[in-house]
């Protein structure tokens, strides 16, 4: 039985979670006890289901949409403040009808290493260790707080040294004495993956990648890869946050998303093409992870381009 979409705990169709690893960025401060600042907009190729070894504080400046959080979807505005610790994977995504903005987000990332020395030298009436300890599970602050930030993010961006740390010990003390705090995942994503983990899943999500328009199941996934059911059911779920089921509709849907906005496929064909059997089945599924049906989702879309070359005439 397919569950409300209230309850789907994953990212939609549209953000690109065809990666679930590490964030491969070359500005990730993780390796030493650095700290950096970045920015960019709505349609950044940032917006991804992704994780990494650093701290993120993560500022929103404008649109509105869904926030990914560890196992939690909440909605987020312009003023939204989180604070993300490593390894919970993330992702904001706005809402699709909106029109680009060329800046959305803030962010400050640290390591923890950084954050263990500004523990040692800063004591706090409050904790940094506590914040710490929040930060794994995703900590949401008040609007206003972001409000209240917001001109500290930009003097951040704007400066380097000894006047960027002191921007940013306001900005910790802020976080620290601030009552009003929101857990966001019901679980941690407290460590890398061990050993051989990350190369193992990324194999698995590949695997998926290429195949998922075909009849598979756990059952033959487990066996691809020389695992019991159970162990594959549980190595999948520990390291990429997804049920395998879910995961895999996901996938079917976001790439359904993308025939049905970039093609004047009928709704049938796509539906066969990306690997379901019968049309009820997948107009219930992408209605539950987009919250609208396949024919809607590309009127829509058509709307936001301002009309369509596209043949109109697909309701099948």
């Amino acid at each position: 039985m397919s569950r409300p979409a209230s309850q789907m705990r994953m990212p939609p169709p549209l953000a690109d979670t065809s990666t679930i690893g590490p964030e491969h960025n070359p500005l990730d401060p993780a390796a030493g006890a650095c700290l950096h600042y970045l920015e960019h907009g709505s349609n950044s190729q940032l917006i991804r289901w992704h994780h990494h070894a650093s701290y993120e504080l993560h500022l929103i400046v404008a649109t509105r949409g869904q926030a990914y959080i560890g196992d939690s979807v909440s909605r987020f505005a312009p003023h939204s403040l989180v604070l993300v610790g490593p390894h919970l994977p993330h992702n904001w995504v706005s809402d699709a009808e909106l029109p680009v903005a060329p800046l959305r987000d803030r962010v400050v990332q640290f390591s923890e290493q950084f954050l263990q020395c500004c523990e040692m030298v800063l004591p706090h009436p409050r904790g940094i260790e506590t914040l710490r300890e929040q930060a794994a599970y995703g900590i949401e602050f008040p609007q206003r707080l972001g409000r209240q930030l917001g001109d500290h993010f930009v003097r951040l961006g704007q400066t380097q040294g000894l006047r960027r740390l002191s921007i940013f010990f306001d900005l910790l003390a802020a976080l620290c004495d601030e009552p009003e705090r929101r857990r966001l995942s019901q679980r941690a994503f407290r460590t890398p993956l061990p050993g051989g983990g990350a190369q193992q899943i990324d194999r698995v999500i590949e695997y998926i990648r290429r195949h998922y328009a075909r009849d598979i199941s756990l059952g033959q996934l487990a066996a691809e890869f020389r695992m019991s059911d159970s162990a594959f059911s549980r190595m999948f779920q520990r390291h990429s946050g997804y049920g395998f089921a879910d995961y895999l509709n996901q996938t079917r849907v976001r790439q359904a998303c993308e025939r049905l906005a970039t093609t004047a496929d009928a709704v049938t064909q796509i539906c066969f093409d990306v690997g379901y059997s019968n049309l009820s089945n997948f107009n219930r599924r992408f209605r539950a992870l987009t919250g609208v049906t396949p024919r809607e989702y590309r009127l829509r879309y058509r709307r936001l381009q301002g009309g369509s070359v596209l043949d109109p005439a697909d309701g099948k």
